[in-house]
């Protein structure tokens, strides 16, 4: 899909008005977008990473800016974007960024948070960006990779041609889930092979660069979100899934939770000795310890907050365990990917592991459909990419597990003719929300262990257990810039320069009643949507004011949301104090939690094909594998049937483990 040179034009205007030059005088002024080439870059991303109907969602938005006619209906002016002066068109993209309606607001975010993440973390060829030095980030260190022990190097099977594969199961999937279930069940003889949609990646080929591993590591390159926009999805494919890209929190699912899946859902032994053995199974072989948390500047400010208003620490908030051998707080670049190979992602343990055992694995390999016969999994179809081409990869299985994730696993089950009304359904997201506190020093988000402490004070603040925690997030540029309000184009330039080096990034996270759809589109690729009801939005603003008063306890001299419309507390002078903390509140509640409004986050994508012993409740049974198609099991976060109401790598990996105990005797000797 070739972009015209009319799309690019409307392309570089619009990227110049999100970013554009000023009369400030420094660099970093009167830089404008195109002199960094992010039109050039965001062109390329909308040819060749967007999923299809993306891109051509895309192509419409540019064709109606730059269209006479749509704008005398939508704006009352029949004149072409590109022929609008400056500010006409900085008014023209606050008109869609505040419109009524929904469309308009979507196409905005589209444009701008691509546009400005591109502006901030693209890098040129000495590895550096130049309005870098304004905003106070120094990039990455020099520092060479430690290399990958040997013995957990993994040996990818060659694909230069068709390939027909046979083994006892194939599993589809290498993060939290897929990596147990093929060591488990390569540990116990049976054959297996992993097909993994992403590349194989090492400390040594990982590259302390935000773009070109966002691009790599996340789905979609990076740009996966809800099918309207309103929540940005940060999901992990490549070898090790969302191990590799996770911020090593550790955390098992709460007594509550499982006692919850066990009684309402018939989820039989969770509670149970045997699950408890698993989850310690896992402690041990991830190496999760409490060494490796230290405070960086980032967590210090929500433990100093906690502290100073009086919370009581290891309940109110705790320290968080990581799995983590040496980091040595070097870990400016852990969401995309460990260079020191310190990370005890699934690569460093489980898959080597399951290599050593038998298991074998390709890459860069796309399963497009599930072989269902007479009722039972055969095995599966899909396309792998090698050395610039395509190759057709078939693997005839007495057992499939789907483990890709709460968005690809049921994808792949719809594409195959998997019937089951409730395959997609029952979609889970955490729902996430920012808060920005700045202070008087340097914090430097990027910088040191990104997630080292919880707070766990208002998880059950309604009696119901569906409260929220908070924690910190690591920021990079381009991941701050695409988040910050923006309110014209020099505002946010202000922005990044005063707020992003001195800044801590807090996350609320809902344990929500709300729940999502997984569907598909014409050509396969997987949609979200998601609804966000009342009772959630109410808890996700509770959120927002209790954050800030912890880090006005903590001594910011602003706080703010991630609103469009910026709201902000602050003096800037001396400490937010009890009177801005108030006006603060008030303008919280009068903006809301509205859809592209507020930008919305999801690390936690769970739920869309739950685990019940009721087929009507839910599509997988209890031994994880589907009610309706036999040898098909499910091994990702995607049968969770409620929230784990922590982050959910080791509740994942605990379900998958109990789920190989299934397969096993599903399979019977082999």
């Amino acid at each position: 899909m070739e972009l015209s040179q009319a799309e690019r034009h409307v392309l570089q205007s619009v990227c110049d008005t999100f970013f554009p030059a000023t009369e400030d005088g420094s660099e970093f002024y009167r830089l404008k977008a195109s002199d960094i080439g992010v039109d050039q870059m965001l062109a390329d991303a909308i040819e060749n990473s967007l999923q299809p109907g993306n891109a051509k969602d895309f192509r419409r938005v540019l064709s109606v800016m730059d269209s006479p006619l749509y704008n005398l209906v939508l704006t009352g002016r029949p004149a072409r974007f590109t022929k609008l002066d400056p500010q006409s068109r900085e008014k023209y993209l606050q008109a869609w960024r505040d419109s009524p309606i929904a469309l308009k607001r979507t196409a905005f975010q589209a444009l701008k948070r691509l546009t400005l993440f591109l502006a901030y973390a693209s890098v040129d060829g000495n590895g550096s960006n130049p309005v870098w030095g304004a905003i106070g980030y120094p990039g990455a260190h020099k520092a060479a990779p430690v290399p990958t022990p040997s013995p957990l190097r993994l040996i990818p099977l060659p694909i230069t041609a068709d390939t027909k594969l046979s083994c006892d199961v194939v599993v589809v999937g290498s993060g939290a889930g897929g990596s147990v279930i093929a060591d488990e069940l390569a540990g116990s003889g049976y054959s297996v092979i992993v097909l993994e949609q992403g590349p194989y990646e090492t400390s040594e080929t990982f590259k302390q660069n935000e773009l070109r591993m966002m691009q790599k590591l996340f789905q979609q390159s990076g740009t996966a979100a809800t099918k309207d926009l309103s929540f940005v999805l940060l999901a992990g494919r490549g070898a090790g899934g969302g191990t590799t890209v996770n911020w090593n929190t550790c955390l098992k699912p709460p007594a509550r939770v499982l006692s919850e899946w066990e009684r309402d859902f018939g989820i039989d032994g969770v509670t149970g000795p045997a699950f408890a053995s698993y989850l310690e199974e896992i402690w041990k072989t991830l190496g999760v310890n409490p060494e490796e948390s230290q405070r960086n500047g980032n967590n210090s400010v929500l433990w100093e907050g906690c502290r100073a208003l009086g919370y009581k620490e290891g309940s109110d908030y705790h320290l968080i365990e990581r799995n983590a051998r040496g980091c040595e707080q070097r870990c400016d670049y852990c969401t995309y990917g460990c260079i020191y190979a310190a990370k005890q992602s699934t690569p460093m343990n489980y898959l080597p592991s399951a290599q050593n055992k038998g298991a074998r694995f390709v890459f860069d390999c796309r399963v497009e459909h599930v072989v269902i016969e007479g009722g039972a999994a055969r095995g599966v179809v899909g396309t792998c990419e090698s050395n610039g081409r395509s190759y057709s990869v078939q693997v005839d299985a007495r057992a499939v597990v789907a483990a890709a994730g709460g968005i690809e696993t049921p994808a792949l089950l719809l594409r195959s003719g998997v019937r089951d009304k409730n395959v997609g359904r029952y979609l889970r997201l955490d729902p996430t929300a920012g808060v920005i506190g700045r202070f008087g020093k340097a914090i430097e988000p990027w910088k040191g262990p990104p997630q080292t402490v919880a707070v766990w004070k208002f998880i059950d603040m309604d009696g119901s257990y569906h409260g929220f925690w908070i924690e910190a997030a690591p920021v990079h540029p381009g991941l701050f810039a695409l988040s910050a309000p923006w309110v014209n184009g020099a505002a946010h330039k202000d922005y990044m320069k005063d707020f992003y080096a001195k800044s801590s990034a807090s996350i609320v996270l809902v344990r929500e009643w709300s729940s999502g759809v997984v569907s598909v589109d014409r050509d396969g690729y997987g949609v979200v949507s998601y609804n966000l009801e009342r009772r959630d939005r109410e808890t996700l603003l509770r959120g927002l004011e209790e954050t800030a008063r912890i880090l006005f306890a903590a001594g910011a001299v602003a706080v703010g949301t991630t609103n469009n419309a910026q709201v902000l507390a602050e003096d800037g002078r001396t400490v937010v104090n009890a009177k801005d903390l108030d006006s603060f509140s008030a303008e919280v509640r009068k903006e809301g939690i509205e859809y592209n409004r507020t930008m919305l986050y999801s690390a936690h994508v769970m739920g869309s094909c739950r685990m019940s012993a009721d087929p009507s409740l839910g599509p997988t049974a209890p031994s994880g594998e589907l009610h309706t198609v036999k040898n098909l099991f499910l091994g990702d976060a995607c049968v969770f049937p409620t929230t784990p109401a922590v982050n959910p790598m080791i509740s994942i990996m605990g379900m998958a483990r109990r789920t190989a105990e299934s397969i096993k005797v599903a399979l019977g000797s082999h």
